[in-house]
């Protein structure tokens, strides 16, 4: 049993290599280690193993599902696009909806993402686009995201790596990215549309993946304080374990 979780890590190893070797000129940002972050275009990215995330603590507004490559956007119209699952998880959302979360003095705005492989364990996200709206019932693409406030590929193919064996199934936390809150301008009851796309440089096996947000206005990641004194903990037992 040893043996094969070895394999597998070295496997997940050298594929990760593989995919930075692909993109030389990108800004690659590997989540496939617990704990890990990264920045792309002012947005921080972390991975992210809270349990339980389902419903009550996060509110899901996007689910998308297909196979290979897959896309979407949340919106309350109709027909949805593309990969954009229908249903009571996949609606309009508002600036008002999104917790702040403050780190190093800068405020900014958090989506949850919970990945769902059916047997991949390396997926990638290729595209995230976000805009702000007057309505939460539009669907066309290219009108919605003309003038995006943030845009992954900004200035580059750059994307973003997530490993689904670190927290296996729905409900469990994958990814959470904190969007500067200075780009959400204007009232606070205007929508927020956000498009998603996986599987490009990894691709996708037919789970679903959501987005969402913290229920309550409360963020889902930790305060630095709180962080800090997780880290003094886990120093006190190697400590004492060694002890």
């Amino acid at each position: 049993m040893v043996r094969r979780v070895r394999v597998r890590k070295l496997a997940a190893a050298a594929f990760v290599c593989l995919l930075f070797a692909a993109s030389a000129h990108a800004a690659v940002v590997d989540l496939t280690t617990e704990g890990s972050s990264g920045m792309i275009n002012g947005a921080r990215f972390y991975q992210f193993n809270e349990i339980p995330t389902g419903t009550g603590r996060v509110n899901t507004f996007l689910r998308i599902q297909g196979f290979g490559m897959q896309q979407g956007f949340n919106t309350d119209g109709a027909p949805l696009y593309e990969d954009t699952m229908a249903g009571i998880f996949t609606h309009s959302i508002q600036i008002s909806d999104l917790p702040v979360a403050t780190i190093g003095g800068t405020d900014y705005r958090e989506f949850f993402l919970d990945i769902n492989q059916d047997g991949e364990r390396i997926l990638s996200l290729d595209e995230l686009r976000i805009s702000i709206r007057g309505s939460g019932n539009q669907t066309g693409y290219a009108t919605i995201f003309a003038s995006p406030i943030y845009d992954l590929d900004a200035g580059g193919d750059n994307w973003v790596i997530l490993d689904d064996f670190i927290n296996v199934g729905s409900g469990h936390g994958d990814m959470l990215a904190l969007i500067p809150d200075s780009l959400f301008t204007g009232p606070e009851n205007k929508y927020v549309y956000l498009y998603a796309k996986f599987g490009v440089n990894s691709v996708a096996d037919n789970g679903f993946e959501e987005f969402g947000y913290g229920s309550d206005g409360v963020p889902l990641i930790p305060e630095p304080a709180t962080v800090a004194l997780l880290g003094l903990g886990a120093l006190f037992l190697l400590r004492r374990k060694r002890r």
